[in-house]
């Protein structure tokens, strides 16, 4: 006997257990993969930002060759932490680890946090005032600082400013004042430190979005006492002679600079810059495909 109660309702007014509410809480979003090369590249970091949660991101990690939960690890179960950073508004770059520390932004300050992946509290670091927001952080392989993207929103009415900064990665009572490397342009984003120092990092300036062309820049960071005290030899590598959009710099271990670019045909290949400054097509024929996504 069929106990199923029929309803009929107007069309587009009928009531499915199923709500957005409930839906949402179960789709959670993985990104900002990340990799400690120097402590222990077998483990993965992400964010996963969790909908039941009100989109509060927070960090994990695992072995790769896990395929259970048995090495899973929630680094910041507490609420209140919320991995995510408003600079240029939509974020990005809200992390980076680095011989078993993350430094991250939080959400709810804007502040920048120092932690223990071994276990602890979080401790706050930096300039520690509300009116600085912080992202694009990459870690110095001494641990000893980091180089972040600052964004200065302490003129009221003003635009805000955006700047190239190191941070002393040392808990501390006291605010300390960040170091400026780079300032000029009206943006900056994903500085990338090689192992003998030297540092890369691209521009925009308005009107241009960065993928509409950005100026990738290269320089080799001045370092007295652990800290560094400012950038040397500083030097377009690409995009000031021609309009294009370079992201994603990066060296590898012999402290060559890789990059992408859309200088052939508008898509986002892979290139590199060779012993002699130029710039060299890191394939073997440019290729109608985009190897990056807007940053």
């Amino acid at each position: 006997m069929n106990t199923t109660e029929q309803i009929e309702s107007p069309y587009g007014s009928w009531k499915s257990p199923f709500t957005a509410e409930l839906v949402a809480s179960a789709s959670a979003s993985v990104s900002c993969v990340r990799v400690d090369r120097a402590t222990n590249p077998s483990r993965v970091y992400w964010l996963e930002a969790r909908p039941s949660e009100g989109g509060r991101r927070t960090l994990l990690s695992k072995l790769v060759d896990d395929y259970s939960d048995a090495t899973l690890v929630e680094h910041l179960p507490d609420p209140k932490w919320n991995v995510r950073t408003a600079v240029h508004e939509y974020g990005g770059g809200a992390y980076a680890v680095h011989n078993g520390t993350v430094v991250f932004a939080n959400w709810g300050d804007q502040g920048v946090y120092l932690l223990d992946t071994q276990g602890g509290e979080p401790k706050r670091i930096g300039s520690m005032n509300e009116k600085l927001r912080y992202a694009s952080f990459a870690i110095h392989e001494s641990g000893s600082f980091a180089v972040c993207v600052c964004e200065d929103h302490t003129e009221p009415g003003a635009e805000a400013t955006t700047t190239l900064v190191a941070i002393a990665l040392a808990e501390s009572e006291e605010a300390r004042p960040d170091i400026l490397l780079y300032s000029g342009s009206s943006f900056v984003s994903s500085p990338a430190m090689s192992f003998n120092d030297e540092i890369a990092f691209f521009t925009w300036n308005h009107p241009d979005m960065n993928w509409d062309a950005t100026t990738l820049w290269r320089a080799h960071l001045r370092v007295d006492s652990g800290l560094p005290t400012g950038l040397e030899r500083l030097r377009a590598v690409a995009g000031h002679a021609e309009r294009e959009s370079v992201y994603q710099p990066r060296f590898d271990s012999e402290g060559t600079l890789h990059f992408i670019s859309d200088r052939a045909g508008g898509f986002w290949n892979p290139y590199h810059e060779g012993a002699d400054g130029q710039v060299v097509q890191s394939l073997a024929a440019p290729m109608e495909a985009e190897f990056a996504s807007p940053e």
